[in-house]
């Protein structure tokens, strides 16, 4: 069996799931700047693990401190703003996912929604609100869906702090620039629909080995570290139906990209399935969803919830075929 770690998302740095009038959403979305692309360059202080490198801070700063706060916030989330949180009032997060997650090694790597240049790129327009909304916004966002939890005040330490690890990692990006690597790589349509059944026997070989049978991940048993080795992709303690992960070509182009871990191998179809299938499992429910994407010709073709801008099925919206749903 092949490792499979699907890493779950929270998708801060942009879309790959296509909406129903893409032109439009462009439009809403344009920012009137034009630069090039910018590289992908990580802080001499960041391990190749996502961890920071405290000696390779300047000393006594207490900017380096919430750089190093918000790193720490972000790869063990649980235990500094979740559940496993010492003051009750810190319990910001739901579950025990962490955002590394999602953002694997502390936003750091290209292609899996990393935090490189994210500084850089906010204000932005956003869809599901169909409104302008800040960095902050966008993380709290996260915090009610992906980690199942409540929003944060944007005055709290631990915002601040992860604000500043994100300044930290988006030295160098000028603002309004795009850069290399960032959010998710688009993937094609299947020309079927996404097959659930068929995602089940995909995951029992490749993936039940980190996430289990169950899809409820495995723990960490050292109490150093984020809470789970590997994450639970459904279940109590897993992202709920208003995240990013939860709609069927954001998930797929994730797994697509970047699954078995290391070693990216699936077909396009397998993807589709697999995806299909862990979206398939009961997880908890984000209420008022029939509020998001308020401008319909902006919803995205993956989203299963009513109401719609076309005459399509639900059903369609959650598995697809997607080819004959754009607007040209």
């Amino acid at each position: 069996m092949n490792k499979f770690s699907i890493v779950l998302t929270l998708l801060l740095c942009g879309s790959c799931a296509l909406a129903l009038d893409p032109n439009l959403e462009k439009t809403k979305s344009a920012t009137g700047i034009d630069l090039p692309t910018a590289k992908w360059n990580l802080p001499k202080a960041l391990n190749e693990d996502g961890t920071i490198d405290e000696t390779k801070m300047p000393k006594n700063s207490e900017y380096s401190k919430m750089v190093i706060l918000g790193n720490k916030i972000l790869n063990e989330t649980s235990k500094y703003v979740g559940p496993q949180a010492k003051d009750p009032k810190k319990r910001f997060a739901g579950n025990n996912l962490s955002c590394s997650s999602c953002h694997a090694n502390g936003g750091s790597v290209q292609n899996q929604s990393g935090f490189v240049g994210i500084w850089a790129r906010f204000p932005q327009y956003n869809a599901r609100g169909d409104k302008v909304i800040t960095l902050a916004d966008r993380i709290n966002g996260c915090f009610e869906r992906s980690m199942n939890g409540k929003r944060m005040p944007s005055d709290a330490p631990e915002m601040k702090a992860m604000l500043t690890y994100m300044q930290w990692l988006s030295q160098g990006v000028p603002v309004g620039a795009k850069i290399e690597g960032q959010g998710l790589k688009k993937i094609d349509f299947i020309s079927r629909a996404a097959d659930p059944k068929k995602g089940k026997a995909i995951y029992m070989d490749k993936c039940a080995v980190c996430h289990q049978e169950n899809g409820l991940g495995l723990k960490n048993e050292d109490s150093a570290g984020a809470y789970y080795l590997y994450p639970p992709l459904w279940g109590d303690d897993s992202y709920n139906t208003g995240a990013g992960m939860y709609r069927l070509i954001k998930a797929a182009s994730y797994i697509k990209e970047n699954m078995p871990q290391g070693a990216p191998d699936l077909s396009l179809e397998d993807a589709y399935d697999v995806a299909a299938y862990m979206n398939s499992q009961a997880r908890p429910i984000k209420a008022n969803r029939d509020k998001d994407f308020p401008d319909r010709k902006v919803k995205p073709l993956d989203m299963d919830v009513e109401p719609y801008d076309d005459s399509f099925s639900t059903t369609q919206h959650r598995y697809g075929p997607y080819t004959n749903m754009i607007k040209k």
